[in-house]
Parts: C-alpha cells; sequence; structure tokens
C-alpha cells in the first residue's frame, strides 16, 4: 500500500468517526432540547357591540330620564363589565359626564342602561361605550331562562296614587340568581320611549317565584301607552361557578 493509498484510507476512517460523533451528539441535544412545535390559537371574531338608539324622557318640570339601547351581536360572547358614559349639556352649553358599568349578555339585541332622575336642565348629547368590555365565553342557549308573568299597570292607591308597574318574575332556569335586574320600558303608538324605571330582586332560587314593582313620580296616563315591556337580566357572567354550573346542566325547554 503506498503512502497516498495510506492517507485516503486515514481520511475514510477519520471522516466516518466524525460522522458518526456529529450524529451521536445531534442525537442527544435533540433529545435533550426537542423541537416545540407552535400551536397557532385563532382568536374568536368577536363584533363590537353597537349603540343602536338613546334618549330623554322628561319626568316632570324639575327631572328627567335618560335611556340608551345597545345590542350585542355575539351569540356566544358577553361582556361582564361594559363601561359607559352619558353626555350632558346644561344650559350653558357646558358637558357633563355620568360614567357607570353595566353588561351584556350573548345575543342580547335590547339591552337597555338607565340614568333617572336628572334635573331637566340637561340635554342628552351623546352616549358612548368606553375602552374594551371585559368579555366572557357563553352560548346564549345557556343563558338563565327569567320568565316575566301578569304584568299590570296603572293608578296604584297603595302607593300614593302613582302610576306602578306590577309583574311576578319567575327563575326558570337550573340556577340560583343573587341579583336579577328588571327593567320596565313603556312606549306609545307609534314605539316612541315615554316611560322607563328599573328595580332590583335579590336572592332568587331556581323555580322560584317573586313579585315586583315600579313606581313613577310623574304623571303617565294609560292612554297614551301602547305597550309595556319588562326586561330581566341577572349578570352572571362575573360568577365562574354559576358559568359552570350553567354550562354542566340541562337548560329547559323554551
Amino acid at each position: 500500500m503506498t503512502s497516498s493509498q495510506r492517507k485516503v484510507k486515514k481520511t475514510i476512517i477519520a471522516s466516518s468517526y466524525i460522522i458518526i460523533l456529529a450524529t451521536i451528539i445531534f442525537v442527544i441535544i435533540n433529545s435533550l432540547f426537542p423541537n416545540i412545535q407552535k400551536v397557532i390559537v385563532e382568536q374568536p371574531n368577536i363584533q363590537p357591540i353597537q349603540i343602536t338608539r338613546f334618549g330623554k324622557i322628561n319626568v316632570n318640570e324639575l327631572y328627567s330620564d335618560f335611556w340608551a339601547e345597545i345590542n350585542n351581536p355575539n351569540d356566544n360572547f358577553g361582556a361582564s363589565e361594559l363601561n359607559y358614559t352619558f353626555v350632558l349639556k346644561d344650559k350653558e352649553g357646558n358637558l357633563e359626564y355620568k360614567n357607570g358599568t353595566t353588561f351584556i349578555l350573548p345575543g342580547d339585541k335590547k339591552r337597555y342602561v338607565l340614568l333617572l332622575n336628572l334635573s331637566s336642565e340637561y340635554e342628552l348629547e351623546k352616549f358612548e361605550l368606553k375602552d374594551s368590555p371585559t368579555w366572557q365565553s357563553l352560548s346564549r342557549f345557556n343563558v338563565p331562562e327569567l320568565v316575566i308573568r301578569n304584568v299590570s299597570i296603572g293608578i296604584s292607591d297603595k302607593v300614593g296614587n302613582a302610576f306602578t308597574v306590577f309583574g311576578v318574575l319567575t327563575n326558570s332556569s337550573p340556577i340560583n340568581l343573587k341579583n336579577i335586574q328588571v327593567i320596565a320600558i313603556l312606549t306609545d303608538e307609534n314605539k316612541n320611549i315615554i316611560g322607563v324605571n328599573q328595580t332590583l330582586v335579590r336572592d332568587v332560587l331556581t323555580s322560584e317565584s317573586r313579585d315586583f314593582e315600579m313606581i313613577w313620580q310623574n304623571e303617565i296616563l294609560n292612554s297614551s301607552i301602547n305597550n309595556t315591556t319588562i326586561y330581566a337580566q341577572s349578570n352572571i357572567l362575573k360568577d365562574k361557578e354559576l358559568l359552570l354550573q350553567l354550562q354542566n346542566k340541562p337548560i329547559f325547554n323554551r
């Protein structure tokens, strides 16, 4: 074997050792530091909450009520915390901002926000939703079912001959509810809102029925009322325990 042949043989052997050593090192490094596959999570397509309309109601010469109607186009997401502002303007043209916090459930097309018993000197400049709401995942089919029955309206001598709305609220959902907000909207024959009010019903057990009433301090004529609509909702989106119960329990037939 010539010297040149020996050199070629040594080169081949050395190359083989290098390849084997590199393979071993690669296997060791790959086992110690495996490639982590990136999982791309698609963000849900959440549509912004819409302000459909807002307005002012003159209660009397001294006071006015203000209202706004909002719409949640998302059937699987609700806002557990939603900041808003009524922008009011006084006689001198100065703006005053009345801030508040509410909620809106999945698929709720008519959610009313009320600002009651303000000075009648104010005009409603606009209504705004502030910042990004706190979204919570829940199907509209799992929203608690609250049934309103036996609604009656009129002057009640029990409350000093004031105009009053009475009704019965039934919690037909499979969970107990701590706070249920009940809102009354009175409209005339042209669907104009002529009266608004709200009350809070606390600690309603599942399948339990409770009476409620809302009293107006101003005069409202029955003849001017074409329709009375009662909305009842509970902000279950902020209670994780209730959300789990709703998602795991069957919903009653609607």
